[in-house]
């Protein structure tokens, strides 16, 4: 997948590297707007695909890839700098979207309203720009943020005891769940540049940031959150 400062959002086939197989782009009255971001995800069968794309202003993308279409929108205020499915070969269960000005939004994908969209809960950490999120492989309720000050939050999501609700219209509305920190740490005078989990090794991720540091890191006691 690629984007770029057109506002468009390209889908490529490692095996026909001269055109993309499908492309998604503002119409020509729209205001294109620079992607920052994007993601697959709902990726359960051999047909099913979800894009997903932030934008700088903060608008938030779904287009679905089987009819080629825009699923769903939103906008969260402030400059998309990473999305993530908390699995991309499942069901669309949840989403995390990290922006400039600190915040943490997570998106609960099982249920979607006509008009509310899907529900969301939304956190303030690192004191800067949140640059990454990334889903522990082997527990998708926890995950890394990384931000702009050289900083890692490692949180959790807590499911609520029911995640639909049945409105007075007789519509099926999502209910948002929380977040817990369980620990955190300043690794660098610097952003974070990138962030990946080991999927052998729980626990296990190396990270860089922009002072040329390439970091191993180990998380414990994992397996008992």
């Amino acid at each position: 997948t690629l984007f770029s400062f057109a506002g468009r959002v390209h889908i490529w086939d490692t095996r026909q590297a001269d055109l993309p197989v499908a492309s998604m782009e503002p119409a020509e009255s729209e205001t294109k707007r620079d992607c920052w971001a994007v993601c697959f995800g709902n990726a359960f069968n051999s047909s099913e695909r979800i894009v997903c794309a932030g934008y700088d202003n903060g608008d938030v993308k779904l287009f679905d890839l089987r009819s080629m279409s825009l699923r769903w929108e939103t906008n969260i205020k402030n400059g998309v700098c990473c999305l993530e499915f908390d699995r991309k070969d499942i069901e669309m269960n949840k989403l995390v979207a990290t922006t400039l000005e600190s915040k943490i939004h997570v998106f609960d994908m099982k249920t979607q309203h006509s008009e509310k969209g899907f529900a969301s809960v939304v956190e303030k950490a690192h004191d800067s720009t949140v640059w990454l999120g990334r889903h522990l492989p082997q527990n998708r309720d926890i995950f890394m943020t990384c931000g702009g000050s050289g900083s890692y939050y490692l949180w959790k999501y807590n499911y609520p005891e029911q995640r639909f609700k049945t409105q007075t219209d007789k519509t099926v509305v999502g209910v948002a769940g929380s977040l817990t920190l369980l620990q955190n740490i300043g690794l660098s005078s610097q952003p974070a540049s990138a962030f990946d989990w080991s999927l052998d090794k729980l626990g296990l991720a190396c990270t860089s940031a922009f002072d040329q540091t390439v970091r191993v890191l180990i998380t414990t006691k994992l397996s008992t959150v």
